[in-house]
C-alpha cells in the first residue's frame, strides 16, 4: 500500500504539476486568542509539502489536514493522523501541540471551527475514544477498505455518537486511488459549524 500510494503521488505531479507557496509567517496571535479554543474544536489547516498540495488539488478545497483539539491546559493539544509531521513516530495518530501543528513548514494557513451539532458531553466521549487511538496506522483507502487517515479518523468515532453525521465523500478515480474518500472540506463546509478563527485573517 505504501509503495503504491507513492507511486500514485509521483504519477499526479507529473501530470498535474502543483507548486508550493511561501508558508506564512509564524503565528504567535493564537496565544492571545486562546481563550476562545475549546476542547473538541475541529482545526484545519493548508500544507505546503507534495502530499499536502495534492490533497487540495483533488479536494478543490483550501485544507489539506483536519485534527481535534482534545486538551486546552496546560497548552492546546491536536489529535490527527497523518504521514509525515513528526519523523520520529511517522505515519500513524499523534498528538501535536498548536504550535507544532501550525508550524510554518508544515502549513501556510489554518482555521479552527467548532461543531455545534455536537454537545459538550458527545465532545468527551468522542475525545476519550480518539485517545485511545494514539499510535494506531495511518491508512489511506477508500471508504470501502480498511482506512484510517486524518479524516476518517475523526469520522469514524464521532459517528458513534452522532449517527446522523453525514458529510459528503468523494468518488476518486484515478491510477492506485479508487473509491470513496473524505476530503478536508467536507467538515469545513458541513452545516452547523461556527468558524472561530483563522490565519491569515483573510476578512
Amino acid at each position: 500500500m505504501k509503495f503504491s500510494y507513492y507511486i500514485f503521488i509521483l504519477f499526479l505531479f507529473i501530470k498535474n504539476p502543483v507548486y508550493a507557496q511561501e508558508s506564512a509567517n509564524s503565528d504567535n496571535s493564537y496565544k492571545e486568542k486562546s481563550s476562545l479554543i475549546h476542547v473538541g474544536d475541529w482545526i484545519f489547516r493548508s500544507g505546503v509539502q507534495t502530499d499536502s498540495l495534492i490533497v487540495k488539488k483533488l479536494d478543490g478545497g483550501i485544507f489539506s489536514h483536519i485534527g481535534m483539539v482534545v486538551a486546552i491546559e496546560p497548552e492546546i493539544k491536536v489529535i490527527h493522523a497523518t504521514t509525515t509531521d513528526d519523523e520520529n513516530i511517522p505515519n500513524q495518530v499523534i498528538i501535536s501541540s498548536l504550535a507544532d501543528f501550525t508550524a510554518p513548514e508544515l502549513a501556510e494557513k489554518y482555521a479552527i471551527a467548532r461543531p455545534n451539532f455536537l454537545t459538550d458531553e458527545q465532545k468527551l466521549q468522542i475525545i476519550a475514544e480518539l485517545l485511545t487511538k494514539q499510535g494506531e496506522l495511518f491508512k489511506l483507502a477508500s471508504r470501502e477498505e480498511d482506512h484510517l487517515y486524518c479524516t476518517t479518523l475523526l469520522y469514524d468515532v464521532i459517528i458513534k455518537y452522532k449517527s446522523d453525521f453525514n458529510p459528503e465523500w468523494k468518488y476518486a478515480n484515478f491510477p492506485l486511488l479508487r473509491g470513496h474518500y473524505l476530503f478536508p472540506s467536507a467538515f469545513a463546509n458541513y452545516s452547523d459549524i461556527t468558524w472561530i478563527y483563522s490565519y491569515p485573517d483573510t476578512k
